[in-house]
């Protein structure tokens, strides 16, 4: 699947990605709103969304960029696991109950994972969480013809592997707390806004800027709620991946040595 969308593998062309589409999305709602009548209730659903840029509704475009960006790393880490758990559609293992793997089996598997990778990764630079679990497992083995420790080795890196996976979260971690600081951010510039003229005493003014101020945080605190639901569901996707690689492994290999 990655291989279709190689153009997206550096994050440079995601944040343009994301910055293109809220320059899209502010000309469309500012040439909008030029042919909607004062009084309409569209017209307030627009200015809501920043179709008034020089009005205050830049901030709602740079919302929306950070918005936008992160919708496509979620998207991109998403692509990654459904590249990851492919794997465990080949035939790597046995599957079979009441299978035994006597040492020179487990070697054999253990040169049939590495093809794999020598192959795949001229194509794709990703991870290969699970073959080199199965790679490490085997390997750990073939030198201390030990269970136990081809079995701690298993666990251990499934640690690491989950926290290579939080790790690549970092940048999606930090747009759902910048999305809401800039709603903030506009709030605080519209009040200041509002504060400099009221006392010129011209309500609709104030009252203006006062909606631009709100309008910010609102937009801001929906767009966080939405990027806050995707990113646990990514979460809980990558947390159950690597359980399944871990339990994978375990039931299919370490379950099935034989030292004799």
């Amino acid at each position: 699947m990655l291989d279709y969308f190689s153009f997206m593998k550096q994050r440079y062309y995601r944040i343009g990605a994301g910055f293109l589409a809220a320059v899209v999305l502010m000309i469309v709602l500012s040439l909008s709103i030029s042919s909607i009548a004062e009084t309409s209730s569209l017209r307030s659903i627009l200015i809501l969304l920043g179709a008034d840029i020089s009005g205050g509704g830049y901030i709602q475009g740079i919302t929306f960029f950070f918005f936008f960006w992160g919708l496509l790393e979620i998207y991109w880490l998403n692509a990654k696991n459904i590249f990851e758990r492919k794997y465990l559609n080949y035939d790597l293992l046995p599957k079979q109950e009441h299978y035994v793997m006597g040492p020179a089996e487990i070697n054999s598997v253990r040169v049939k994972v590495n093809d794999y990778l020598e192959t795949r990764s001229k194509e794709v630079e990703e991870d290969f969480y699970l073959l080199f679990l199965i790679k490490k497992a085997c390997t750990k083995f073939r030198a201390e013809f030990s269970i136990s420790e081809a079995f701690n080795i298993v666990t251990n890196q499934t640690k690491i592997n989950t926290a290579k996976s939080e790790s690549a979260q970092s940048y999606i971690r930090y747009i759902a707390w910048a999305i809401p600081s800039i709603g903030f951010i506009g709030t605080v510039i519209g009040i200041s806004d509002a504060l400099s003229i009221a006392a010129g005493a011209d309500i609709n003014a104030v009252a203006e800027k006062l909606g631009v101020a709100f309008n910010t945080t609102l937009v801001s605190l929906i767009l966080s709620v939405i990027i806050m639901w995707l990113i646990h569901a990514l979460q809980e996707a990558s947390e159950k991946m690597h359980s399944e690689f871990e339990e994978y492994v375990i039931d299919n290999l370490i379950n099935k040595m034989d030292v004799g």
